[in-house]
This record gives structure tokens, sequence and C-alpha cells, in this order.
């Protein structure tokens, strides 16, 4: 019975360290490599942003998709985020690079998956 709460504290441990899905630029990203960052003048490959109404980083809520194509727009952040997911998968997560493009800066990130 003393073990129980051990297991668990481990659990969420480690559910914690695989949680996260999209890299956020000047920030640790354990699982993305930063491969260029460049300053844009125009909007580029985000000519259709979401809706600013996003209330939670990564939620399902605030994705959009079109195909095999995802938006996310961090609101908080002023993040807007874009990335390709293997196709015919079901699945939202980023499959190979996600481009991020902060607002503020008008600084496009664009990051790869780690192998």
């Amino acid at each position: 019975m003393k073990r129980l709460p051990i297991l668990l504290a481990l659990g969420c441990v480690s559910f914690a360290t695989h949680a996260q899905l999209l890299p956020v630029p000047g920030k640790l990203n354990p699982d993305w490599t930063l491969q260029k960052a460049e300053v844009q003048t125009d909007n580029g490959v985000f000519r259709q942003l979401p809706p600013a109404t996003d209330q939670m980083l990564n939620s399902l809520k605030s994705i959009s998709s079109s195909g095999n194509r995802h938006y996310h727009w961090d609101a908080q952040q002023q993040l807007a985020y874009q990335w390709l997911s293997q196709p015919n998968s079901g699945s939202i997560a980023p499959d190979k690079q996600v481009v991020v493009r902060d607002e503020r800066t008008s600084t496009v990130y664009t990051f790869t998956r780690k192998k």
C-alpha cells in the first residue's frame, strides 16, 4: 500500500516528460531541434491564422485542420503554429517539422523533431 503513491508519482512524472507536443521559441525543447529562425515581413506560410480565442496551449479545441495540415494559435504567447501530420494516421501530432511564427517579432522558426 505504501508503494502506490510512489508509483503514481513516478507515472505522473513520466507523463509530464513526454507531454510536449509543440516547441516554444526561446525555451528548452527536448523533442525538437531549431533548424532556422528568420524575420519575415509578410505572413508567408501563415496566410490563414486560427482565431485568437485559444485558452489552453495544446488544447485540441484550439487546433484547426485542413486535411493533414494543422494550425494552432497560442494567444497568450502570440505564437502561430503550422505543421503536417502523417497522412491517414488519424493523429494530429506533428510528423517531422513545425513552423512557428512569433507575432510580436515577426520571426519565423522552423523546428524538426529530434531522432
